[in-house]
């Protein structure tokens, strides 16, 4: 029985380097969705800015060509003043060209503010596509890397998988039943080493008595607490 309680322990020992690397093989879906998210994040950034700095473009021509369009009315009315007849109707004539400069005044101060504003987002979009850029091509990368560690560790549970196997298959099938049964239940933990009369499964107390018995390991013995079989090894 202590040959194959040991054996059952070793197993142990394989089971949970088979469990360390599937949970890494679960990691990596959710690393490859981070880059993901982050790639879409920057990316949406940019069709953002690009978008406003495409309005901000329409509204600046738009202003332009009005500025334009006041600007040919103001000459077609200061060539007017020479043919008007009284200084009634000049003066009006000039309270309109008036007016009229100083709109055009305000449309010129919008427009060099609208040029400011896509000065900035200018230099924010190219700031972000070169983020972009960067990113893309370190998500390459990091993609090269878990798509490697990812045929490394199938390759690496495969092996050990056979490993925990063929010393499963030269214990008991009774053993081997009980062993399956309590690595479903208990979270792929199904034989645990005892330390100073605590189980470390459940680091619950063992009666003395019954400590006792499982450092002789010559009997299958379950923790009274969390059922796992308990095996002793004083440095392990």
């Amino acid at each position: 029985m202590e040959h194959e309680l040991e054996t059952l322990f070793e197993a142990q020992k394989i089971e949970t380097l088979i469990m360390e690397g599937e949970q890494k093989l679960l990691q990596a879906p959710k690393r490859l969705k981070q880059m993901e998210g982050e790639l879409l994040a920057v990316r949406q950034k940019i069709d953002k800015e690009s978008e406003i700095i495409d309005e901000l473009e329409k509204e600046r021509r738009k202003k332009e060509k009005e500025l334009e369009v006041e600007k040919d009315r103001i000459k077609k009315l200061e060539v007017k003043l020479c043919d008007v007849k009284t200084n009634k109707e000049y003066q009006a004539l000039l309270k309109e060209i008036e007016a009229a400069k100083g709109a055009n005044d305000r449309t010129e101060e919008d427009i060099l503010v609208l040029m400011d504003k896509v000065e900035d987002l200018r230099k924010d979009y190219d700031s972000s596509s070169v983020h972009l850029e960067d990113l893309e091509k370190d998500s390459e990368t990091e993609r090269t890397v878990i798509n490697k560690e990812i045929k490394s560790m199938d390759a690496i549970i495969a092996k050990l998988t056979q490993e925990r196997d063929n010393l499963l298959s030269v214990v008991s099938e009774n053993l081997r039943n009980i062993y399956g049964i309590l690595r479903e239940k208990r979270g792929g933990v199904a034989v645990t080493n005892i330390r100073n009369g605590v189980c470390q499964g459940c680091n619950m107390n063992i009666p003395p008595q019954l400590f006792i018995e499982v450092t002789k390991n010559k009997s299958l013995i379950q923790c009274p607490s969390c059922n796992r079989i308990l095996f002793f090894r004083e440095n392990d």
